[in-house]
């Protein structure tokens, strides 16, 4: 049997461009998280502001560590940590392939995901992990329909 995988990591971005260009570069990555996701069978939920990236993915090991190799080699980032990597009971993010925490228009700070993100790449210790993962499942579980995206 296939045990269950969630990562939780956090990277600085090297998203460089007006806020604009950010938004579509950021449109762009998650336009392919998803489609990546649902072929793999994965699900998760991002954040990123102008400093970097936030990322819990989550599904079978053999499904989600081939998704986070790719991310992890990906140029678009660097100094990457991983916050958490365990093997829970079930899924938080089982409706979204990915998800995604910013603001009203796209790109930015969610005032409730800054802090958590902000903490997870200063400390990169597991209690920011749990308090990242709790804001992103706050903003999205509890104020989202569950659709497939």
């Amino acid at each position: 049997m296939n045990e269950r995988c969630m990562i939780i990591y956090c990277s600085r971005s090297r998203l460089k461009g007006t806020a604009a260009e950010l938004e579509a570069q950021t449109r762009q990555i998650l336009g392919s998280a998803r489609v990546n996701n649902k072929k793999a069978r994965g699900t998760g939920a991002m954040t990123f502001n102008e400093i970097g990236f936030a990322q819990v993915l989550e599904g079978a090991t053999s499904d989600v560590m081939p998704i986070f190799e790719r991310i992890r080699r990906d140029e678009r980032h660097c100094d990457m940590k991983i916050l958490s990597h365990t093997n829970p009971e079930r899924r938080v993010f089982p409706y979204w392939s990915m998800a995604y925490v910013g603001t009203p228009h796209g790109h930015g700070r969610h005032p409730l995901a800054h802090f958590a993100f902000e903490a997870a790449l200063t400390d990169g210790a597991l209690p920011q992990a749990e308090q990242l993962l709790s804001c992103l499942r706050q903003i999205i579980v509890k104020k989202s329909e569950p659709v497939l995206a």
